[in-house]
């Protein structure tokens, strides 16, 4: 994990900071829509609706208990950016959520159109804030460090187990009662192909350095 040791440290921290507020960000464009999340939010929208407690707050909570599983497997994964991803991204969509209900008309007064367009607008800044923050190399989400360290131990190919994982992830996000749409979809079967191709072609030359063990 230390392909980077020792460079940029300053601009790597900022951008890694930038870039997991823009996907809390995204989130809270997914849920002023209501044409669903992608599948962690998913997952963590469906569990705290259920248990009555707010977005960013149960998002914190579940990636503290991944994030026991990992110290366990693999702490290599782990850094600043662990802990930036696991905070500021749940609190991030709700605070984003926040400000656009002040300033928008609910889902159903926004229109079909409006609400595809606020939807692909999160998809955009989830997947885009995603790769930064993964080539960032300050450590990933907990989430994510299980996204790469089952294919690196069983040799399953990382976008086969990053589809897979995230279906499991909208369906009990569903069954707790989450909505789930084209947002949902295009997260659910998009991350695992465009992924890799953001961190080669988009987030490895503004950040520098080797990208290859994050372009699986």
């Amino acid at each position: 994990m230390n392909r980077f040791a020792g460079q940029h440290l300053v601009k790597r921290t900022g951008i890694m900071l930038a870039s997991v507020i823009v996907m809390g960000m995204g989130v809270g464009f997914f849920m002023l829509a209501e044409m669903g999340s992608d599948p962690f939010s998913t997952l963590n929208l469906g569990v705290s609706s259920k248990i009555e407690v707010s977005f960013g707050t149960w998002q914190a909570v579940f990636n503290v208990l991944l994030l026991i599983v990992v110290v366990l497997t693999d702490r290599s994964k782990l850094g600043l950016g662990t802990v930036g991803n696991m905070f500021l991204v749940g609190f991030s969509a709700d605070v984003m959520k926040g400000f656009l209900v002040n300033v928008l008309p609910p889902a159903e007064e926004l229109g079909f159109v409006v609400r595809v367009l606020l939807t692909l607008l999160g998809v955009s800044m989830q997947l885009v804030g995603c790769s930064f923050y993964v080539t960032c190399d300050l450590g990933m989400a907990p989430y994510d460090c299980v996204s790469y360290i089952v294919p690196e131990r069983t040799k399953i190919p990382f976008r086969w187990w990053r589809i897979s994982i995230d279906v499991a992830c909208v369906a009990v996000g569903f069954a707790c009662g989450a909505s789930i749409g084209i947002g949902t979809l295009l997260m659910a079967f998009c991350t695992g192909p465009i992924l890799p191709l953001l961190n080669r072609y988009v987030a490895g030359p503004v950040v520098g350095g080797n990208v290859e063990k994050n372009s699986m």
